[in-house]
């Protein structure tokens, strides 16, 4: 048996830093950016509010926030594989702050990271939890090749991907009728507002989470399963899932790397830190 040190066997452990909390508490950091950089949006395109939020500061630093939480998960992850894939995910997420022409090789750094870390766990997901992982990373791919990549003829597609992901999360989440309840009224919720006021519901859809021509059914099935899973998450005191749902959340589709790699992050952390640790 190899005695090579790994990354995470070297870190500061002497000093009583616990490696999941400094995970989990990066992760949880880099959500309630996500969510600063959400409602900053919104609230910059209501027409009777002064356009004063600076949307364009917070989405740099929450896309920087979010790739500085997949170093410190990838440097704190038990399965090598899966760090390495992390690794790629925070390098080239913060490459692509410094400098538009790594783009690319970003986007594809970013969709295949992620796919490496959801692999490495495999063995660890059953079967419900790897079709949500699944599905989830196919909505990446599909979304980077869509802003990124310039196909934009699956913008739709990559959206319905996305936002269906984020609707069927509670397949991880042990919900129970609470977590239910509140998920079925944020979901009527979201029919309600989109059948009486389509504009306002289309603009924030829009605004808040870059879906392009999905339907109304979806957009509110991703509410309520947002919803629910953050209630069940909440309720077990499971901060890895709250935060990993509130990046899905939150970053919307993805087809920038601003959304993608916060969305990646929440990828990650819903594979290693809720369920393969």
């Amino acid at each position: 048996m190899s005695t090579r040190p790994t990354l995470r066997a070297v870190l500061p452990r002497m000093a009583g830093v616990d490696h999941r909390r400094a995970a989990v508490a990066a992760t949880a950091l880099a959500a309630v950016a996500l969510a600063g950089r959400f409602l900053a949006a919104l609230i910059v395109n209501v027409p009777t509010a002064p356009a004063t939020a600076p949307v364009g500061l917070l989405t740099p630093a929450a896309t920087a926030l979010a790739a500085l939480a997949a170093l410190v998960v990838g440097l704190t992850e038990r399965t090598p594989v899966a760090g390495v894939g992390l690794l790629f995910v925070g390098v080239f997420g913060l490459l692509s702050l410094v400098s538009p022409a790594v783009t690319t090789p970003a986007a594809v750094a970013v969709v295949a990271g992620t796919a490496v870390v959801t692999v490495a766990h495999r063995s660890q997901l059953d079967a419900g939890t790897g079709a949500v992982a699944g599905l989830l990373g196919l909505a990446l791919a599909v979304g980077l090749a869509s802003g990124v990549g310039g196909v934009a003829s699956l913008r739709p597609l990559a959206s319905t991907l996305a936002l269906a992901g984020i609707g069927v999360t509670p397949v991880v989440a042990a919900t129970d009728t609470s977590a239910l309840v509140r998920g079925c009224l944020a979901f009527g919720a979201v029919v309600v507002v989109g059948l009486s006021m389509p504009f306002v519901a289309g603009a924030v859809t829009l605004v808040g989470t870059g879906a392009v021509g999905t339907s109304l059914p979806v957009v509110a099935l991703a509410a309520g399963g947002a919803v629910t899973t953050a209630s069940a998450a909440g309720r077990e005191r499971r901060w890895a899932l709250l935060a990993a749902v509130a990046l899905l959340a939150f970053a919307g589709v993805p087809v920038t790397l601003g959304r993608a790699v916060p969305f990646a992050l929440g990828v990650a952390a819903l594979v290693s830190l809720e369920v393969g640790r």
